[in-house]
């Protein structure tokens, strides 16, 4: 059964996609908005004005290792270089990767031979922007470089890392944004959700006072993020995408309402007489089978293949075809 993409009133693509992004921030033809957005979340002191985009695949180190597939990675005129990662679901080590990316970006500038004295190693940044939160009290920016903890000081500013745990905008308007980087993270937010069109968005990036050249940057992303622009080949693209990140949010989802279910089955059981709680265990678990398929039924009315509900619920393709 072939998967049913749901239309929104949105004529915007979500940008949180991996084709999206990439194709909003990582082709030529949008390397202005690339350039743009580093602008506004570095703010150096003197402006990127071009890049070149590089090689997003860095071969193992050696026997056995990991290689790497960044999602952006280019560098300017200076040498520095700039990985630009999303991620939409959460894992146990995201910290740790993002470290390993980072590093391995600096390791790819040594060059063969003893002669080599490292004094060609640039600054590297590795933004990250997830979708989620990964800390107990999380914040939306974290700057981390190199510190020196007895001099209290900057050690080295060669590695840069940026994570931005985009549920902490809580801007419900670009009225509401400070900083200049909040207000391109807002505008992502509000493609994301899709409820906006990008008519709509352009005009509330006009009622705002940022510099014009800054709104010309946000028409520009708004512009490339046109559903109605793409291709045939593109939207074909896209949607496979679209279908894929819907299908892993369902299996998401069935894993915490699962989890969370079983979790009170278990405390409640073990709180009782044995014959009590076997009784309500029993039960319980009834209503998570029933949880379950009503999850999968859901599943299958939003047009997610078979297989997929299959591997989310645990359910049979018999089972899940009788609902």
């Amino acid at each position: 059964m072939e998967a049913i993409v749901k239309k929104t009133e949105s004529n915007v693509i979500k940008p949180y996609l991996d084709w999206s992004f990439k194709y909003m921030f990582g082709t030529e033809e949008s390397k202005p908005n690339l350039i743009g957005f580093l602008n506004l979340m570095l703010n150096p002191e003197s402006e990127i004005v071009d890049l070149q985009f590089m090689n997003n695949e860095s071969l193992p180190a050696g026997p056995n290792l990991k290689g790497c597939v960044f999602d952006i990675i280019c560098k300017d005129a200076n040498g520095d270089r700039f990985l630009i990662e999303v991620q939409t679901t959460q894992s146990v080590n995201i910290v740790d990767r993002i470290i390993y990316y980072t590093c391995r970006l600096i390791d790819r500038m040594g060059k063969r031979g003893s002669e080599w004295d490292y004094k060609d190693i640039k600054r590297v940044y590795s933004i990250c922007l997830m979708t989620f939160t990964f800390e107990h009290n999380p914040k939306l920016r974290r700057d981390i470089q190199l510190y020196d903890t007895e001099e209290h000081k900057v050690f080295s500013d060669k590695l840069n890392i940026i994570l931005l745990q985009l549920p902490c905008l809580r801007a419900e308007s670009m009225k509401e944004c400070n900083a200049n980087y909040e207000f391109l993270l807002y505008l992502l937010k509000e493609m994301q959700n899709g409820m906006k069109t990008v008519e709509q968005l352009k005009k509330e990036v006009e009622e705002t006072k940022l510099p014009q050249a800054t709104k010309e940057l946000f028409y520009k992303v708004l512009d490339t993020a046109d559903e109605s622009t793409l291709s045939e080949s593109q939207r074909m693209r896209y949607e496979s995408d679209l279908k894929n990140y819907m299908d892993t949010m369902s299996c998401i989802e069935f894993a915490e309402i699962k989890g969370k279910t079983e979790g009170r089955a278990e405390g409640r059981a073990e709180g009782l007489a044995e014959g009590t709680a076997k009784g309500l265990a029993e039960g319980i678990a009834q209503g998570i089978e029933q949880e379950k398929n009503a999850i999968a039924k859901s599943m299958k009315a939003n047009g997610i293949a078979i297989a997929t509900i299959s591997t989310c619920t645990g359910l049979t393709a018999a089972e899940i075809e009788a609902l």
